[in-house]
């Protein structure tokens, strides 16, 4: 059996591409980073990141079943 991944301890490689998937905490446009939390709290430089906004399915316009009077 493969011992579990530990993100904690990962330190990865300079210059590698990593997904952090959170919610912004915080942004500090005049230091141009931002806090993301994912666990922890991480702060990363704005111009490294690209914001995701949430699914959201369309609202009906018309219900699903006939209404009853």
């Amino acid at each position: 059996m493969a011992p579990a991944f530990d993100h904690r301890s990962y330190q990865g490689d300079e210059g590698q591409h990593i997904e952090l998937t959170g919610e912004v905490t915080r942004i500090d446009e005049e230091g141009g980073r931002v806090t993301i939390a994912m666990g922890p709290l991480v702060t990363v430089d704005i111009d490294k990141i690209r914001l995701v906004e949430k699914y959201r399915p369309p609202k009906r316009k018309k219900p699903l079943r006939d209404m009853v009077d």
